[in-house]
């Protein structure tokens, strides 16, 4: 019963994480860095699909790609680093990233070698066979992984206001990650060591299908998240970013005064699935001119601009009569946020203060939140 069990749990993982896979290509997250995602999550679904495989049918059909996939965790720890590492500089990447992947290649070419050319190296069993090769793998996980927080805790402290939602997930993602690769590691080197005596904790493999759940749930919550990258370029220098730009002045005061105008009419900032997208559609226009107008004549992404709107709309509604009888969660999503927690966090950092706190100081003063001067 626990087999079928944890073959139905492998079962969903593995379509869900193709689901995700195919979410993530259709929102366009082809930035460098989510194709290390989108690998690391394409490993994971390698490994479900091992599992669900009868393990004798492997060894009889395709006895090197199965020995070789005892050594997939090797890969866990480079593609998360690689991919906080793009993230983190997309425009400075590391130099030869494909150096980092020298451990798997290592093993997976010793195997092919031995199976073709009867070639043994002496170093294969002490670095990737049994309990020390397990203990390898431990290693170049947590080696990857620490370089990856640490990584990650200072671009939250450099205090990235645009992205510090983003930097705050993956710190989340990196200590999930560490934690389940190294637990699958472990178990793949305990069935192997002790088959069939632990055949029961091949259930254990179903803190992949938990950890790619997870991944999908954020995916849902938090669409910014794996979306292009329009903070990132909007952040490099404006005469160096539109320099080949043949959108003329006039065209360009035109989306501005359409979009103020768009925006004082309609607030169509409030929709929480509005994108750059549909909003350039609306001015006539495409998203680059509108990317261009709003970075060059007001500083901000369209993330940040639309931000700001929406946290302006909130202060608006917590200091008022009405809003101050409104759950923050309401406001949060008549404001046109679709997660309380980017709420959250977007409202302190363009206020200062919390949501709760704002309101407090509003039934004091009766003050309402100052204009941002976005429009």
């Amino acid at each position: 019963m626990v087999l079928y069990g944890s073959v139905l749990l492998l079962l969903l993982g593995g379509i869900q994480g193709l689901l995700l896979g195919l979410l993530l290509l259709q929102r366009k997250a082809w930035f460098r860095a989510y194709l290390f995602l989108i690998l690391y999550l394409a490993v994971m679904l390698g490994q479900i699909g091992f599992k669900l495989l009868d393990k004798w049918w492997l060894m009889n059909h395709l006895l090197i790609t199965y020995n070789i996939s005892y050594k997939l965790p090797l890969l866990y720890g480079p593609l998360v680093w690689l991919f906080v590492r793009y993230l983190a500089d997309e425009n400075h990447p590391p130099r030869l990233p494909a150096l980092h992947f020298l451990p798997f290649l290592g093993g997976a070419l010793s195997i092919s070698l031995g199976f073709f050319n009867g070639i043994h190296f002496p170093w294969y069993d002490l670095l990737y066979r049994g309990w020390s090769g397990m203990s390898v793998q431990l290693a170049v996980i947590a080696v990857y992984h620490y370089f990856a927080l640490r990584l990650t805790g200072r671009r939250l402290a450099k205090g990235d206001a645009g992205r510090q939602v983003l930097w705050q997930w993956v710190r989340r993602f990196v200590v999930l990650s560490w934690g389940v690769t190294s637990a699958v590691s472990c178990l793949l080197t305990l069935l192997h060591e002790t088959y069939p005596r632990y055949a029961a904790l091949r259930f254990g493999f179903a803190l992949l299908t938990f950890f790619i759940y997870w991944v999908s749930y954020w995916v849902m919550r938090s669409p910014r998240l794996f979306g292009v990258n329009d903070s990132l370029a909007d952040h490099r220098e404006p005469e160096k970013k539109y320099a080949r730009s043949t959108l003329k002045a006039e065209e360009a005061e035109r989306i501005a005064d359409a979009l103020s105008g768009l925006m004082d009419r309609e607030k169509i900032y409030t929709d929480p699935d509005l994108t750059i997208e549909k909003l350039a559609a609306r001015l006539d226009t495409n998203r680059h001119n509108l990317s261009q107008v709003l970075n060059e004549r007001l500083q901000l992404s369209y993330f940040d601009y639309i931000n700001n709107l929406r946290v302006e709309e909130a202060g608006k509604m917590l200091g008022s009569p009405l809003g101050r009888r409104l759950k923050i969660a309401d406001i949060a999503y008549d404001a046109g946020f679709n997660s309380l927690s980017v709420f959250n966090d977007a409202f302190k950092k363009i206020t200062g203060r919390t949501p709760s706190e704002f309101r407090r100081a509003a039934q004091k003063n009766s003050k309402i939140v100052p204009d941002r001067s976005v429009r």
